[in-house]
């Protein structure tokens, strides 16, 4: 028996090593049973859902510090939140294939994911991994227009390999059902660094006057392609 645990703990961790960020990857018990309840909403409300976020735990706080301003701008336009803290290009690809995403037709999807990838994959592999994120998502839902937004400024070292990032990704921009939006420049200062008054004391989580930011940023862009 312990034989068997050693070899499938071995085999494990050589299918992790070998993993990159395209490949679809699960995650523990506690991420699965937030996956179940976005399953549970796409079954619920698949009728309903026009405008669309998926992404990480910044996304994913439009559920906290951004609720006054999600309230106000995003729940009259049927909103829904696919944010899951700590999600990587791979696991939202897990999640599209999971069924998070079948039979829904939102006018628009807004997309921003790839910093989790940054300390630990080269800026052409993730960008590889957000490709595959923008494929998957129209594989499932062929009507939206998705925008694209690029990954915000965060502090050094990480900070470069994230504007490297943006200009792999914003290739993706077709204009016909993939859009691009910057917001770096909405989130850097004069100097080139974090404006520090958008983010918590982590620096790479939003605020409220963050998500504030984020919302009038993109709202030209959301407006133009909600009809």
């Amino acid at each position: 028996m312990k034989f068997t645990l050693v070899i499938a703990s071995i085999l494990l961790c050589q299918c992790l090593a070998e993993s990159h960020p395209w490949d679809p990857q699960p995650r523990d018990a506690g991420w699965l049973k937030r996956h179940e309840k976005l399953l549970e909403q796409t079954r619920l409300h698949k009728t309903d859902e026009q405008l669309v976020f998926v992404g990480d735990s910044i996304t994913e706080g439009w559920a906290g510090n951004g609720h006054n301003v999600w309230a106000q701008h995003y729940t009259p336009r049927h909103a829904y939140n696919y944010g899951i803290g700590g999600d990587r290009t791979e696991h939202v690809i897990y999640r599209i294939q999971n069924k998070e995403f079948d039979e829904l037709k939102p006018k628009v999807t807004v997309l921003m994911i790839g910093t989790n990838n940054i300390a630990s994959n080269t800026i052409e592999d993730i960008a590889h991994g957000v490709n595959e994120t923008v494929r998957e998502l129209l594989g499932k839902m062929p009507e939206t227009k998705l925008i694209l937004l690029g990954v915000l400024p965060r502090a050094e070292p990480l900070g470069t390999k994230c504007k490297q990032l943006n200009t792999l990704i914003k290739k993706l921009d077709n204009q016909k059902n993939v859009f691009w939006h910057d917001m770096w420049l909405d989130f850097e200062s004069a100097d080139g660094k974090q404006k520090t008054d958008l983010y918590v004391s982590d620096k790479l989580h939003l605020n409220e006057k963050g998500y504030q930011v984020w919302q009038q940023s993109t709202e030209a862009l959301i407006s133009k392609l909600f009809k």
